[in-house]
C-alpha cells in the first residue's frame, strides 16, 4: 500500500480502506501469535505433565520480559511516526538505526544476565514446585533466554514497518515462525527425541530467522519513508535515543508491571482449588481472543496519530482517535456479544467438571459484557496518547491501577470478603472503570497536544 505519509498533502490523510488494510494482518498476527502458543502446549504435551507444566513457568518469565521489549519497540516507532508525519524520512531512518542498537544492547545484555541467573530467579520464583517440573523448566528457559535479542529485533521491525502503514510484514513474519516453529518441534521432539529443550531451540531457530528476514528487508528497502541502510556504520545518537527511551522506558515499565500482576493474580486464583484454576484458565482464553480485535485498532493507532502528531495537525490527531475508538467500539462489541450467545457452544470443547464450567461462564460472562461497554477507554484510548509522547501519564495511571485496584482489590475481597475467583472479576471491572476515567480526562484537557517529541 502506498504510505499516507507520502501523499503529499500538508499531513497525514488515512482513508477508510488504508485503515482497514492496516488493522486487519494485525489481527491476524495476534492470532498467529496466540496459536504459536497453544501449538507449543500442544505438542509439547506428548512429553508428559512434567514437561508441559516447565514450559508453563518458564513462559510466565518470559511473557513479562518480552512485553517490555515490545513496549520499547514502539517507543521508537512512535518516534519514527511523528518524523514521517514531518516529512523527515532521513531523521526517520536514522531513528530506525538507533531502535535497533538500543534493543540489540538492552535484550543482549539481559539475555546474558537470566542466563548466568536463570537458577536464581527459579528458585526464588518457584522455588516451592516439585523437582522435576523445576528441571524441565530450567532447560526450556535457558534455550528461550537466548533468542531474547532475536524476538526484540524482529519485534522492532515490525513495529519499524507499522510506522510506515505497512502491517502485512509482521503479519508474515508471524506466519513464518509458526511455520518453522512447527516444523522445528516435530523434528527436534519426535525424531531426535530432545524434549523440552528440542521445543526451546526450535522457537530460538525460528526466532532467529524472523529477526534475519526482518532486518534485511529493512536494510535492503527502497521507495519506502525509512531503511536501515548504513546501520553496519555504527553511529549512536544519544538525544535521539533518549526520545525513543522517553516513550519505549514507561510503556516497557507499564507493559511488564501489568504482566508481574497477571502472575499475582494467578497465584492468588490457584488458592482456591483445581476448579477454580481450570475455570479461570478457560475465562483466561476468552479474554485473550475476546480483546485481539481492540488490540489490534489500538496497535494501528500508533502510526496513525503518531504522523498526525508529527505534522502538527492536532485536529486530525483528534479525529481519527474517535474514529478508532468507534471502530474498536463496534468490533469489540459485535466479538463479544458472539462469546455470550455462543459460549455453551465454545465450552463444548473442555472436558471440565460443572464446577470449573460454571466458574469460566461466570469469568466470561463478566469480561465480554465489561468488553463492549468499558475496555476501549481503558486499554484503547492510552494508545493514542502513547503516539502522542504522553507515555509516563499512561505508565503511571496503568501501574496504580493494577496493583491497587485490580490487585489489591481482588486480595481484600477474598481475604476480607471470604470471596472466591469471583473476586478477580470484580476487581478487573474496576480497574477498567478507573484507568478508562483517568485515560479520558486526560485525552480530553488536551495535555497530550504538548507532549510531541519531534
Amino acid at each position: 500500500m502506498n504510505t499516507p505519509v507520502l501523499s503529499g498533502l500538508s499531513a497525514p490523510r488515512w482513508t477508510n480502506r488504508q485503515l482497514l488494510v492496516l488493522i486487519w494482518p494485525i489481527v491476524i498476527d495476534q492470532l498467529l501469535i496466540v496459536l504459536m502458543g497453544i501449538i507449543d502446549t500442544v505438542m509439547v504435551a506428548y512429553l508428559g505433565e512434567e514437561a508441559v507444566g516447565g514450559v508453563s513457568l518458564a513462559d510466565s518469565i518470559n511473557v513479562v520480559l518480552l512485553q517490555a521489549f515490545s513496549f520499547l519497540a514502539s517507543g521508537g516507532a512512535v518516534v519514527c511516526s511523528q518524523f514521517l508525519g514531518k516529512k523527515d524520512g532521513k531523521s526517520a531512518s536514522n531513528t530506525a538505526r538507533q531502535l535497533i542498537y538500543t534493543v540489540a544492547l538492552l535484550s543482549g545484555g539481559l539475555s546474558l544476565v537470566m542466563l548466568a541467573a536463570r537458577s536464581v530467579v527459579f528458585r526464588g520464583i518457584y522455588g516451592h514446585i516439585e523437582p522435576g517440573i523445576m528441571i524441565q523448566a530450567e532447560r526450556y528457559f535457558f534455550f528461550t533466554v537466548m533468542s531474547y535479542p532475536f524476538i526484540a529485533l524482529s519485534t522492532a521491525g515490525s513495529a519499524l514497518y507499522r510506522s510506515m502503514g505497512n502491517s502485512s510484514v509482521g503479519m508474515g513474519i508471524s506466519f513464518l515462525v509458526n511455520i518453522l516453529n512447527v516444523i522445528g518441534n516435530a523434528l527436534f521432539i519426535f525424531v531426535f527425541k530432545w524434549g523440552v529443550a528440542g521445543a526451546a531451540l526450535s522457537t530460538l531457530v525460528s526466532r532467529f530467522a524472523a529477526a534475519l528476514i526482518i532486518l534485511g528487508m529493512l536494510y535492503r528497502s527502497r521507495g519506502t519513508p525509512l531503511s536501515l541502510e548504513g546501520i553496519f556504520r555504527v553511529h549512536v545518537d544519544i538525544p535521539l535515543i533518549k526520545r525513543i527511551l522517553k516513550i519505549g522506558v514507561p510503556n516497557g515499565i507499564e507493559g511488564a508491571l501489568f504482566q508481574v500482576g497477571k502472575l499475582s493474580l494467578s497465584r492468588l486464583v490457584s488458592t482456591f482449588g483445581t476448579a477454580a484454576i481450570a475455570g479461570y484458565a478457560v475465562t483466561n482464553i476468552i479474554m485473550t481472543i475476546g480483546n485481539l480485535p481492540g488490540l489490534a485498532v489500538a496497535t494501528a493507532m500508533m502510526p496513525v496519530v503518531g504522523q498526525c502528531v508529527g505534522a502538527g495537525d492536532a485536529k486530525g490527531a483528534v479525529h481519527y482517535t474517535k474514529k478508532l475508538v468507534l471502530f474498536s467500539y463496534l468490533i469489540m462489541g459485535i466479538l463479544n456479544l458472539a462469546f455470550i450467545l455462543f459460549m455453551p457452544v465454545f465450552f463444548g470443547f473442555f472436558r471440565l467438571s460443572a464446577e470449573s464450567l460454571g466458574i469460566a461462564r461466570q469469568g466470561g460472562l463478566v469480561f465480554c459484557t465489561a468488553a463492549i461497554f468499558i475496555w476501549n477507554f481503558a486499554y484503547c484510548l492510552p494508545y493514542a496518547l502513547r503516539a502522542a509522547g504522553d507515555a509516563a501519564y499512561t505508565m503511571v495511571v496503568a501501574a496504580l491501577a493494577m496493583w491497587f485496584v485490580r490487585v489489591g482489590f481482588a486480595h481484600a475481597l477474598a481475604r476480607f470478603f471470604g470471596m472466591g475467583v469471583i473476586c478477580v472479576w470484580i476487581s478487573m471491572v474496576c480497574e477498567w472503570l478507573v484507568r478508562g476515567g483517568f485515560f479520558l480526562f486526560r485525552w480530553k484537557s488536551g495535555k497530550w497536544k504538548e507532549k510531541h517529541l519531534v
